[in-house]
């Protein structure tokens, strides 16, 4: 029988070698038709310019980002769900997504011409919504000098998602058709269009936070058992929940800013880790992360091979995946 050293090992080989699959399969898909030969001779350097920015411009870059956003994502649900000790617990329904939406549906409402922006104004508004939503879920949570529970964390989020998803309807509604359509492909969900300024904007956040959650594998181990315990075992649970909070929020935050507010990656993946591996986060965080880039590089290459040439927007993909899935986890939780 495997230790679950070697279990993770394997488990963490098989997701590289899926991931590498859908990522070339991802690579393969598009407009233009090119043969295996002809892929592989472009990003080895051959190829005509066209076939250059096809592949590295187009393909390329969003393949890369959507790695980026399932890896933030899913880490960023990870730590929601350790904080609040809930599996059904992400960052769509704990607020961020919400709060990142409003953000952004403001900014277009205000907004003069959305073609002025510069391209951190759109990440710059959507993580502040998420944090502001963040610090008010909290906030709200909080009673005096109590612990803050779990349950009530949940369900301060939960209702404060309704709000903020009833104040996004009511000013989407006096949009004119062309800030109807950017707010509502955003709201989807969708990585088409993007860079490679996007990537390096990414990039660093996903990676630098993290390796810091991860650092933090023993806190989190510990923050992820009973209030009494871990306060025994020397941690300040109210600290502990709002740094770590913070920390999964701009994690959320950056990706759906850049991606979308694509919902249920932040569900789904650490679910699954952690059925494979269990819930130690030396073993945990990095199986979810890839989890999380196999699901989003997936469902991007689903999108757009289907109804080829034209393409689903990935978070009808991702939606049509994880709204069975969410039903499933809550017919297998303990009420």
């Amino acid at each position: 029988m495997m230790t679950i050293k070697q279990r993770f090992f394997a488990y963490t080989f098989a997701m590289i070698i899926i991931l590498l699959a859908v990522m070339y399969a991802n690579l393969h898909t598009g407009f233009s038709d090119m043969s295996n030969a002809d892929l592989i001779r472009i990003l080895f350097g051959g190829g005509n310019a066209v076939e250059h920015i096809t592949v590295f411009d187009f393909r390329l870059v969003r393949t890369v980002l959507a790695v980026f956003i399932g890896m933030g994502l899913a880490i960023s649900g990870a730590i929601f769900q350790t904080v609040s000790r809930n599996e059904l617990a992400s960052p769509s329904l704990l607020g961020v997504n919400a709060g990142a939406g409003l953000g952004v549906v403001l900014l277009v409402y205000f907004a003069g011409s959305t073609t002025a922006w510069g391209i951190w104004t759109l990440p710059t508004v959507a993580v502040a919504g998420a944090i502001l939503a963040a610090l008010l879920i909290y906030a709200l949570s909080c009673r005096g000098g109590e612990v803050i529970s779990p349950y009530r964390l949940i369900l301060t989020g939960i209702s404060m998602s309704a709000g903020f998803h009833a104040l996004q309807v009511l000013l989407v509604t006096r949009l004119d058709p062309n800030k109807f359509y950017l707010v509502n492909t955003w709201t989807i969900g969708t990585i088409s269009g993007n860079t490679w300024e996007h990537v390096w904007i990414l990039a660093p956040v996903v990676v630098i936070l993290s390796l810091i959650l991860y650092a933090r594998y023993m806190d989190l181990n510990l923050l992820s058992l009973a209030d009494e315990t871990a306060m025994g075992l020397g941690v300040r649970i109210n600290l502990s929940r709002f740094i770590y909070l913070i920390i999964a929020v701009l994690l959320a935050g950056f990706c759906v800013a850049i991606g979308g507010s694509i919902g249920f990656v932040g569900l789904i993946s650490p679910h699954i880790a952690r059925r494979l591996i269990g819930a130690n986060h030396a073993y945990f965080l990095p199986l979810t992360a890839l989890i999380g880039a196999i699901l989003v590089v997936g469902a991007d290459w689903i999108g757009r091979s289907i109804i080829a040439p034209d393409e689903i927007l990935l978070g009808i993909i991702i939606a049509l995946v994880g709204a069975p899935y969410f039903l499933y986890i809550l017919a297998k939780t303990k009420a």
